[in-house]
C-alpha cells in the first residue's frame, strides 16, 4: 500500500478537487492523509470517505512573513512525521514544503497545479518574481505534474521548457451526483415561475461579482439571482444589492457543503461566469461552477475565453460574451431566454456534455498516473 500525505493551504471543506482526488486514490486503496489550515472552529482532524484530514493552527497573521513562515515549517514537520511514499502539492503555495520533505523521507512529490499561480510577467513586484523562480527551480525536479486543461499545460511547459507536457486531470463532478434528482424545495417553491440564474463559487476579488449584480437593475423582476458560496466580498455585494434596491431579486446562501451544492444549482436556469478585465489565469481557466452548471443541466452564459469557448461551442451548451457592461449583460441574459426552442436544446445538450465531463472518467486518468509513479 502507498501512504499519500496532501498539504493545501485551506480547510480542506469544500476544496472539491482536492476531496475528490483524495477519495479517488483511497477507493484505489492509497493510505491518504490530506493536512490543512485550521479555519473558525474546523476540527484538527477528522476522518471522511476512506482517508483523514488533519488542520495546523495558523496563530500568525497568514499574510505576514512571520504566518507564512510558521505554517510553512509546520507542514514541513507533520509531513515528514507522516512518512509517506509520495508528497502531493496542491499550489506552488504547497510545493516547496512537499518537496523538502519528498527529499527528507526519499518519497515521490506529485505538484498539482490549479490554476497558474504566476499569472502574468507585467510589472513584476518581488515577491512574483521569487515565487517564479521558486517553481522554475521545483517545477523541474518534481516527479509529476498535474494541471486542470491542456492550456494551462502547455503554458507551462513553455514557460519552464519542461521536457514532458504536465498531465491533465479535470475538475468535473462525478456522475453519481449529478443523477440522483435532488432538489432544494423551499427555494424550488420560492423561485417558483421565475427565471433563475445562479452564480456560485468563492465570493471574491476578480470575478465580475459587482457587475454581475448591477446588471439585475435593467432586468424586469421575472428574473432572480442565486449567489450560492461565501468569500470576502459577500457582505459588501450584499450591502451593494440592498443600496440598488434589488433585494427581492437577488437572494445570498452563504456557505453551502458541497455535497449539498448540486440541489441548489439545479433550481437554475442559467449559470454564469462573469467576464472582466483578464489576466493569463483568467483567460485560461476551467473553473468548477462551469462543468457544476453542465451537471446540474443547465446551459452557460461565460466569456470567450479558450477552454469555455472550445466546450460550449464542442457541445453546443450556451453563449458567449466578452461584455462587461452591466446593461448588455441583461441583455444576453435575455437573449438567452428569447427563443424557447434553442434554449431547450442547450438544456438537453448539457446532458450529452456531462457523459463526456464528469470525475469517473477523470479518475481513470489520475489512477494510471499514481500506478505509474
Amino acid at each position: 500500500m502507498t501512504k499519500v500525505c496532501m498539504l493545501v493551504t485551506n480547510p480542506c471543506i469544500n476544496d472539491a478537487r482536492v476531496l475528490k482526488e483524495a477519495a479517488s486514490l483511497s477507493k484505489e486503496g492509497h493510505e491518504l492523509v490530506i493536512w490543512g489550515i485550521s479555519d473558525n472552529g474546523t476540527p484538527a482532524s477528522e476522518n471522511k470517505n476512506g482517508f483523514v484530514i488533519k488542520r495546523i493552527n495558523r496563530k500568525k497573521k497568514r499574510n505576514t512573513l512571520l504566518g507564512k513562515l510558521a505554517y510553512s515549517s509546520q507542514f514541513i514537520y507533520h509531513s515528514i512525521k507522516e512518512n509517506a511514499d509520495v508528497y502531493h502539492a496542491h499550489d506552488l503555495s504547497t510545493l516547496l514544503e512537499c518537496y523538502i520533505a519528498s527529499k527528507w523521507k526519499g518519497s515521490k512529490v506529485v505538484y498539482d497545479s490549479h490554476e497558474l499561480y504566476i499569472r502574468d510577467f507585467d510589472n513584476k513586484k518581488n515577491y512574483k518574481n521569487l515565487y517564479f523562480y521558486l517553481e522554475h527551480l521545483l517545477i523541474n525536479r518534481v516527479n509529476l505534474v498535474i494541471t486542470v486543461n491542456s492550456l494551462i499545460a502547455r503554458e507551462l511547459q513553455q514557460r519552464y521548457k519542461l521536457k514532458n507536457l504536465p498531465s491533465v486531470i479535470m475538475n468535473c463532478p462525478p456522475l453519481s451526483n449529478s443523477d440522483n434528482g435532488k432538489v432544494n424545495a423551499e427555494l424550488k417553491s420560492k423561485y417558483d415561475g421565475k427565471k433563475v440564474i445562479v452564480f456560485q463559487g468563492v465570493i471574491r476579488e476578480g470575478l465580475g461579482l459587482r457587475n454581475l449584480i448591477r446588471s439585475f437593475a435593467y432586468l424586469n423582476d421575472e428574473y432572480n439571482l442565486l449567489v450560492l458560496g461565501d468569500g470576502p466580498i459577500l457582505d459588501e455585494l450584499i450591502d451593494l444589492t440592498r443600496q440598488l434596491s434589488l433585494d427581492q431579486k437577488i437572494y445570498f446562501t452563504g456557505k453551502i457543503p458541497h455535497e449539498e451544492l448540486l440541489s441548489y444549482t439545479k433550481i437554475a436556469h442559467l449559470g454564469v461566469i462573469y467576464p472582466e478585465e483578464y489576466n493569463l489565469s483568467h483567460y485560461y481557466m476551467a473553473p468548477n461552477k462551469f462543468f457544476e452548471y453542465i451537471h446540474a443541466n443547465i446551459p452557460v452564459l461565460a466569456p470567450d475565453y479558450p477552454f469555455l469557448k472550445e466546450n460550449i461551442s464542442k457541445y453546443e451548451i450556451g453563449l458567449l460574451t466578452d461584455n462587461e457592461d452591466p446593461e448588455d449583460f441583461a441583455r444576453c441574459i435575455t437573449e438567452f431566454f428569447s427563443d424557447r426552442k434553442k434554449y431547450e436544446k442547450m438544456r438537453e445538450n448539457t446532458e450529452v456534455a456531462k457523459n463526456s465531463l464528469n470525475w469517473e472518467s477523470e479518475e481513470k486518468k489520475l489512477s494510471e498516473l499514481y500506478h505509474n509513479l
